[in-house]
């Protein structure tokens, strides 16, 4: 920073000395010379010009805020920065340029923004299923009474460069294995972004929520176990206020295996907030989803199609929807329907989910006997949940129009056993069902119904603590039995 005389005596109050101005007008200069002078001395110098009383100790320290201040210009709005756009979000400090939470990095004209972040999740599980439920999942093994495992162990960076890209990389490291959770590259618009990469297909609003902001430990049942997947693609999404709308077309898997013949999808997702005031919201939607099937280049044999889903954790893996893949499916279609609404601290969610599937009869006579096979030449499972909350502390469910799901709840006051502050307490509860009774082989169809109460203590918005309770009755075939799962979570966001 340089101030020559004539610009100190600028910005000099009537009836200053000509003494007064010349010390500021030297004291601006050395501040200026940061490469020459040390910040020692130039600190000194201003106590001297204070003590003679060429400076009041007011003046002094308007001059030290100036010299740290930025520099003056107009800096750049990001798109979608004012919806709470996550990678697009303003680093807030000024000087150094540096946010703690989260972690974030942002050039002077805000062009270019770069963000680390994470998540941790540790659960922890006790089971208490009927004798007939164990036997359908045990799959060959012992079934365990009780698990503590890392739900969750994820380290991304996202950011945005040159004002108008937008890129993110995260990998997961549960169960000391490195997936692949989002690597993309997206160009930002006016209207919204296209984007490459590897991410989540569009579908429903309870999986375009992240699992750091979702109600119960898992997503429901339905939802588990009809979603879509993460899978290489380009999409095009809107960022605007009051409506989401999402369309892109995907491949199949990220590893090269030359046996196979990939398959294909293309899907997308449509919402809209017809009244949002505040917190206060109604939400509606719905998704589709067209997959053509991955075959063997050689054979043309279809890959065998999984829809699971377990019950309520993944510390006790009890595969209670889902204990046999589908054969012989040649396509299928999954769709959804959404309804949420919020009002002060309360809220609730529903969806429905169906997933139609198509069988090549053909394919299915060569991989399955006569007995074991279904007779049908297509499928439907469906299934769908109901959720609702209260939180007790006075807080509003987080919704998101421009993206048509929740983000992160914020505490009215944090937890602090020396301010007294007790952090957020939320009540929930859910019911879900899936119908996956219709199967490619004969009597190995499963339905499963839950109730879930759940108990969520936000200490701060980075720490939660979640509990569950979960009632739950299966159905396969010739039996129908029940059982109880209690589940406990500690995550940790940064």
């Amino acid at each position: 920073m340089h101030r020559t005389i004539k610009e100190a005596k600028k910005t000099s109050r009537p009836g200053m000395s000509l003494g007064k101005v010349s010390g500021i007008a030297l004291l601006a200069a050395c501040m200026g010379l940061a490469q020459v002078t040390h910040a020692s001395e130039t600190e000194r110098l201003m106590e001297i010009l204070v003590e003679k009383g060429i400076l009041s100790a007011a003046e002094a320290d308007a001059i030290r805020a100036e010299a740290r201040a930025e520099p003056a210009g107009e800096k750049v709005e990001l798109i979608g920065a004012e919806m709470g756009y996550e990678p697009t979000q303003p680093v807030k400090d000024s000087r150094p340029n540096i946010s703690a939470f989260p972690f974030g990095v942002q050039s002077a004209d805000g062009k270019d923004i770069f963000r680390i972040r994470g998540r941790v999740q540790m659960d922890a599980a006790w089971q208490d299923f009927g004798d007939d439920i164990q036997n359908v999942a045990r799959q060959g093994h012992s079934f365990p009474n009780y698990g503590v495992i890392l739900r969750r162990v994820r380290l991304g960076a996202l950011g945005v460069f040159q004002e108008n890209w937008e890129w993110q990389l995260e990998v997961d490291f549960a169960e000391n294995e490195v997936d692949l959770a989002n690597a993309y590259l997206a160009y930002l618009t006016p209207h919204g972004r296209l984007a490459a990469g590897y991410f989540k297909e569009p579908f429903t609003m309870e999986y375009a929520t992240s699992s750091r902001y979702i109600t119960f430990m898992e997503r429901s049942t339905a939802v588990d176990a009809y979603k879509t997947n993460r899978e290489p693609g380009l999409m095009f999404e809107t960022i605007k206020p009051n409506w989401y709308g999402a369309i892109g077309i995907f491949g199949g898997g990220i590893e090269y295996d030359r046996e196979v013949q990939e398959g294909w999808a293309i899907g997308g997702r449509l919402s809209v907030a017809p009244y949002l005031d505040g917190t206060d919201f109604v939400h509606l939607g719905g998704s589709f989803n067209y997959r053509s099937n991955a075959k063997n280049r050689d054979t043309g044999q279809l890959n065998e199609v999984r829809l699971r889903t377990r019950e309520g954790t993944r510390a006790i893996d009890a595969r209670l929807i889902g204990r046999d893949d589908l054969v012989a499916i040649d396509n299928y279609t999954r769709s959804g329907l959404e309804l949420a609404a919020g009002r002060g601290p309360w809220w609730m969610q529903t969806e429905y989910v169906r997933v139609d599937l198509d069988i090549d009869r053909d394919a299915l006579a060569d991989a399955l006997s006569a007995s074991n096979r279904t007779d049908r030449s297509s499928l439907t499972q469906d299934g769908w949940y109901f959720q609702t909350g209260y939180f007790l502390t006075g807080e509003s469910k987080p919704y998101r129009a421009f993206s048509g799901d929740f983000g992160r709840l914020r505490p009215n006051q944090n937890f602090s056993l020396q301010n007294g502050g007790r952090g957020a307490l939320e009540l929930a509860f859910r019911y879900s069902v899936a119908d996956s009774l219709e199967h490619t082989r004969v009597g190995r169809g499963q339905k499963l119904e839950t109730w879930t109460g759940g108990l969520n203590w936000y200490l701060n918005p980075e720490t939660l603590i979640r509990a569950n309770v979960i009632y739950l009755e299966g159905e396969r075939d010739v039996f129908k039995d029940d059982g109880w799962v209690y589940g406990l979570r500690m995550q940790y966001l940064f």
